[in-house]
């Protein structure tokens, strides 16, 4: 298999599979779900998965930081949720 492997620099690894270049990816689900032409197989087993956390900053001094406040409250509702989950990734518990 590593005679046929490929690393695809930036972008969809998936499309590469829509093409007919490549018989499967390996990627991030959310970067899979927008491919059009490809189905998401199966998720990784969990031994090998890599997971990485968001979480977000704002800066002490900033006339913006309510504002800041706010959009990160949006993201913990449940509407926000659905969507997260729609796109492939998993919302806060």
């Amino acid at each position: 298999m590593a005679a046929k492997a490929v690393l695809v620099p930036g972008g969809y690894a998936a499309e590469r599979v829509a093409s007919g270049q490549a018989d499967m990816a390996i990627h991030r689900v959310s970067e899979i779900l927008p491919v059009s032409g490809v189905v998401l197989a199966c998720l990784l087993p969990d031994e090998i998965q890599n997971t990485t956390t968001y979480g977000h900053a704002i800066a002490a001094h900033t006339r913006l930081a309510d504002l800041a406040r706010r959009f990160v409250a949006v993201l913990a509702t449940r509407d926000a949720a659905d969507v997260i989950r729609a796109k492939g990734m998993q919302p806060l518990q």
